[in-house]
């Protein structure tokens, strides 16, 4: 059992976590939500012992081990995979750690590799070989293979295709210990877990919403429905009472204005005194503690595509398109139509070819075989998984300003929808955060107003408000989405049709099968 004490902690002059505290319960299934910047992260490196709280207290039963996948993969010291296998596994084995694995260890090393999606890797292979993505799931593998009575994962679901995902879902929902996870999947987080923990960066601090990720949404949007009702009601309060002190006020000033009669002149000095006591009620009401503020919504992204300015029958058309890397055929054959305002997503495993699909049809590799069209009148927009359409050298202002000219103070409005400050507009985009990147490319997107929209990966690096912002404004954009994704919700949402790549041939079906 983990429990966790009045952690805070603080970075320079910015207050991160007060006063946290919750308790983790033997195999119970909990995430940790909140806004980007709220602490999450923080909060799960002070869990695993890699960063000291300022205050507070975090304690384990006497039994309990713990393994922590970070945010991102990083390398342990070892040479290839098992040697990072052998080092997770070495706090296991008394008198230090093995010299190899164990055949059933193998085994199952074999088997958590291939579930996530990794079965080409091998335990010989170097780690220095590996991508970001490959070296996330080996450590998860290994972690999983050591079996911690508490798993501490941060944001496990990067980098993980559909099928790995599900696999990964099964394998935590039948799993002996306890998971203290985070994750911007919000179809994970209903199949995983049992309770929510949210985190918020405004105060600080910490709540419990008992049951899945839809029912704390739920809950969130109901608390803020009734808290805006009660305002309203207030500020109705507020009014009737004002305008109750004023008809009295004007009552007594004509009463006495009207007439020399002294018991007339009396009944008027009584009304004013009526008048003055409504005001001083008014004003003990507008200085109660228990006042509601103006519920306001949080500092959110904000996107709107606009309408574009011509739209298009037919957005794209392939004949017999192929593509090979040597002798392996990603694709083949592929007859393809893409309708103007159709949105399909591209979906299949890691390593299908669906990036490299994507590039095809943006000219950035030539097809094997076969033919691509785009409609005559079509404006490309493009975001591309990687970030590199991006300058490094450039300020988040020099880039926006390179697609659409604006003036200084028209720049900073439109950069402050996309969440950046006065002093983040200046930095150049290689010393901006992957979060901010996406927010850059994403509101880069936005200004060139394209009216068909190619989309790779555009939510990695979103927290769950902006990528629900990134939804409402793909509804409401009235040309074609053609887009790669993992995320499920997200795709159910933005898209009516999928892709499925697979054996070099494509499959198509239908979005809402996904969740």
């Amino acid at each position: 059992m983990l429990h966790v004490n009045r952690v805070s902690k603080r970075f320079d002059y910015t207050q991160i976590l007060q006063d946290v505290s919750f308790t983790l319960g033997d195999g119970e299934k909990v995430a940790l939500v909140g806004a980007n910047g709220s602490g999450k992260s923080t909060l799960m490196k002070i869990i695993a012992g890699e960063l000291e709280a300022d205050s507070g207290t975090v304690t384990f039963s006497g039994s309990d081990t713990l393994g922590y996948l970070p945010q991102k993969g990083k390398l342990s010291g070892a040479r290839t995979i098992e040697e990072s296998f052998l080092l997770t596994l070495s706090a296991h084995y008394r008198g230090g750690p093995p010299n190899a694995l164990m055949p059933a260890e193998e085994a199952e090393a074999y088997r958590i590799l291939a579930g996530l999606g990794s079965a080409y890797l091998t335990l010989d292979m170097p780690l220095a070989q590996l991508s970001g993505g490959e070296l996330t799931r080996v450590q998860l593998a290994a972690l999983f293979l050591t079996a911690p009575t508490i798993l501490l994962l941060d944001e496990p679901t990067n980098h993980l295709d559909i099928p790995a995902l599900e696999w990964l879902e099964q394998f935590l929902q039948s799993y002996y210990g306890s998971v203290l996870l985070i994750s911007h999947d919000r179809v994970f987080l209903d199949r995983v877990v049992s309770c929510m923990y949210e985190l918020d960066e405004v105060t600080q601090s910490i709540r419990k919403f008992p049951g899945d990720y839809s029912n704390y949404a739920r809950v969130v949007e109901e608390e803020k429905a009734k808290a805006y009702e009660r305002w309203k009601d207030q500020q109705a309060e507020i009014k009737r009472l004002k305008a109750d002190w004023i008809q009295t006020a004007e009552q007594a000033r004509w009463s006495e204005n009207q007439t020399k009669d002294s018991k007339m002149r009396r009944y008027a000095k009584k009304v004013a005194k009526k008048g003055t006591a409504k005001k001083k009620r008014l004003e003990r009401y507008l200085e109660d503690e228990a006042r509601i503020e103006k519920p306001m919504d949080k500092w959110r992204l904000r996107v709107n595509f606009g309408e574009p300015e011509h739209h298009s029958a037919m957005a794209l058309q392939t004949e017999g398109l192929s593509f090979a890397y040597d002798e392996r055929v990603l694709f083949a054959d592929l007859n393809l139509t893409l309708q103007g305002q159709e949105r399909v997503a591209l979906i299949g495993p890691n390593g299908c070819g669906k990036s490299t699909l994507l590039k095809v049809l943006l000219g950035e590799l030539p097809p094997l075989a076969g033919t691509y069209r785009w409609g005559g009148r079509i404006k490309l927009g493009y975001m591309a998984q990687n970030q590199d359409t991006l300058d490094p050298s450039l300020s988040a202002l020099e880039t926006l300003q390179a697609i659409r000219p604006m003036t200084m103070s028209e720049s900073y409005h439109f950069l402050h929808y996309f969440l950046f400050d006065e002093d983040q507009v200046i930095l150049p985009s290689a010393s901006l955060s992957f979060g901010q990147r996406s927010r850059l490319m994403l509101a880069c997107l936005v200004a060139e107003g394209a009216n068909v929209l190619v989309l790779d990966e555009p939510v990695n690096y979103l927290d769950i408000p902006s990528r629900e912002q990134f939804e409402q404004a793909l509804q409401a954009f009235t040309g074609g989405v053609l887009l790669v994704a993992h995320d499920r919700a997200f795709i159910s949402r933005v898209t009516e049709k999928t892709w499925l790549l697979e054996d070099s041939k494509i499959k198509i079906g239908w979005s809402e099968d996904l969740v």
